[in-house]
């Protein structure tokens, strides 16, 4: 049982006028518009909906006050409602405010989003040009912690619990505007009370690699394929899904992990792209034609600024593991490493999926991450000539090489055509390691991995190719893979 606390250096600004925490309040505002004072619990997490017509300025002081009898003080005469959720977790449940609607009396129907709130996600760029996102941390507490110790903890740094993926252990907090979040988890990190700490590290879907128009002939549109007798899904990580009447019959599932009350759907492109060419409605250039489909499940966790966050990819892959996917695939990656990151592929892993990664399409030959942690299927990608495409990322950590061009007829970023990248080779394995799973439903992830390396090296599988990993993923290793 931990019971020391290492009391924290404030690191933030304007802490002391605003703490939200659970049903608790503190809120110093003298002569401020409620606009202002309702922006605070947008940065502490909560959303909030407004009728424009609401407009006056306020006047309170509440100290450690009641959040319902609070918030009916501070928004009379006007008419409101508080919605609630439940942040769970290893260390019991915590009530959360998840939004405030204030309208005037009747007219509840004309509220707004609240000017200047957005879906998508802010970020930042630390040292080392690492990405994360704006004024939140990810911790996990050490087994025994008691929930007063860190209750107390978290309202020195004026921290506001957001969400958890119990699976995890994982709490992802929200700090003032203005904190220094580097320092906050160097000072954490040494607390007896927390296991793990970063910051809340985001990534950035691979900027779109389109083929000279000129040679790269007309896009290629989506075919009708049959779904493959005792099919698995593939679970597609990325920027969610269109609505394509050639994939209609293959989409397994649909979730969107960043709104999940909204309608999925893809306005990046990429996510498409991707679940085109896993379930085969669309093939990579210069590759045989195959009438087997596989199912795929479309997991938006980026943005429509194609970023996503820590938190929402492992709540995405405790998601495709609970919707019985057999395989992920990833196609993007960070060089940035993340222990949380690393923990949850190695939790699916264990529930049996296979992880599949694009090395990344830029040749610096450094890891990138998800592809380089262990057990990950880490893919280069090829030319049309089955030769290594020159912007493919290399390295030791590369697992296997596989076409890595091909036209679509659903832009990314972009209009229709001829695109290229890791992405579409990482694609491209995922989808034939679901057709191995499909005839060997009792293959463990390693199992299948095993076998896709004797098919691609037979003999060899123990010699790597820093551009080719252990060979490429061409007509003659499908043969063995797939007899």
């Amino acid at each position: 049982m931990f019971n020391a606390l290492v009391f924290l250096v404030p690191l933030v600004a304007g802490a002391e006028k605003f703490l939200l925490q659970g049903e608790r309040l503190s809120l110093c505002a003298e002569n401020e518009p409620l606009t202002a004072v309702l922006r605070q619990f947008a940065q502490a997490g909560v959303r909030v909906r407004l009728d424009p017509a609401v407009d006056a300025r306020v006047t309170v002081d509440f100290q450690d006050e009641n959040v319902q009898t609070a918030l009916e003080r501070l928004l009379e005469p006007f008419g409101y409602a508080l919605i609630w959720d439940v942040v769970k977790g290893p260390l019991g449940t915590w009530p959360r405010l998840a939004e405030i609607q204030v309208f005037q009396p009747g007219r509840k129907e004309r509220m707004k989003p609240l000017p200047g709130s957005s879906d998508n996600l802010e970020i930042n760029q630390g040292p080392g040009g690492a990405l994360f996102v704006k004024d939140e941390i990810l911790v996990a507490f050490q087994s025994g912690s008691r929930r007063e110790d860190v209750e107390r903890q978290l309202a020195q740094l004026g921290g506001v619990l957001l969400g958890s993926i119990p699976e995890l252990g994982v709490y992802r907090v929200r700090l003032p505007s203005g904190s220094n979040i580097p320092a906050i988890v160097e000072q954490l990190a040494r607390s007896p009370l927390v296991r793990i700490v970063e910051p809340h590290y985001a990534v950035d879907v691979p900027a779109p690699v389109r083929l000279d128009p000129a040679g790269a002939g007309p896009a290629r549109r989506g075919r009708s394929v049959q779904r493959v007798e005792g099919a698995v899904p593939v679970a597609i990580l990325d920027t969610g899904l269109q609505q394509d009447s050639a994939l209609a019959s293959l989409v397994a599932g649909r979730y969107d992990a960043l709104n999940p009350e909204r309608a999925l759907d893809d306005r990046q492109g990429h996510g498409t792209q991707m679940a085109l060419i896993a379930s085969g409605t669309v093939l990579p250039d210069g590759v045989e034609a195959s009438e087997t489909g596989v199912p795929v499940i479309a997991i938006r966790a980026f943005d429509d600024q194609g970023y996503a966050s820590s938190f929402g990819l492992m709540s995405s892959m405790v998601y495709a593991a609970a919707k019985g996917a057999r395989v992920l695939n990833m196609s993007w990656g960070t060089p940035t490493s993340s222990r949380f990151l690393a923990d949850a592929v190695a939790y699916v892993q264990a529930r049996g999926l296979v992880v599949v990664a694009s090395a990344g399409n830029e040749p610096t030959g450094r890891p990138i991450y998800p592809a380089a942690f262990p057990g990950v299927v880490a893919v280069s990608a090829l030319n049309a000539e089955n030769q290594p495409w020159d912007s493919s990322n290399f390295g030791d950590f590369v697992s296997v090489s596989a076409p890595g061009t091909a036209r679509f007829d659903v832009g990314y970023r972009g209009p229709p055509g001829g695109y290229a990248g890791t992405s579409i080779a990482s694609a491209y394995v995922s989808r034939h390691l679901a057709l191995y799973l499909a005839r060997h439903p009792q293959a463990t992830p390693a199992q299948a991995v095993e076998a896709l390396r004797e098919a691609v090296a037979p003999g060899t599988a123990t010699v790597r190719d820093p551009h080719l990993g252990y060979g490429r993923l061409d007509a003659e290793a499908l043969s063995r893979l797939l007899p």
